[in-house]
């Protein structure tokens, strides 16, 4: 049987894997795998990181101007629930991104075929 190159099978497991960490991440509280998702991730991971804090301080303003008499406790447990698949998101779209990149910088160039000028008259 002869090995066939995928490079969709690889891109995919790729994000696949990025999202099992950041889902791991939020699972156990643990940062270590946001650190070895945004590893993973650069150079795109560093805008799913600044994402990541624009959306939580969205999500956590809105939260308190809905209901201002709830506890901290009840505010943060409301922002972590609706900031998690935020988050899946944002790093999967960076993940997605890389793949795009390296596709277009590994894709072979194609050199245009142009005519030469003619020197004879």
């Amino acid at each position: 049987m002869r090995a066939v190159h995928r490079p969709g099978r690889v891109g995919g497991g790729y994000v696949l894997i990025v999202c099992a960490l950041v889902i791991a991440a939020q699972v156990t509280r643990n940062g270590r795998f946001y650190l070895v998702a945004l590893l993973l991730t650069l150079p795109l991971g560093l805008f799913a990181v600044g994402g990541v804090y624009v959306a939580y301080g969205l999500v956590d303003q809105v939260v308190i101007a809905v209901q201002p008499r709830t506890t901290g406790d009840q505010i943060a447990s409301r922002v972590f629930a609706v900031t998690a698949p935020i988050n899946v998101l944002l790093f999967a779209a960076a993940a997605i991104g890389n793949v795009l990149l390296v596709r277009e910088l590994v894709r072979p160039r194609r050199r245009r075929e142009t005519p030469r000028p003619s020197t004879t008259p």
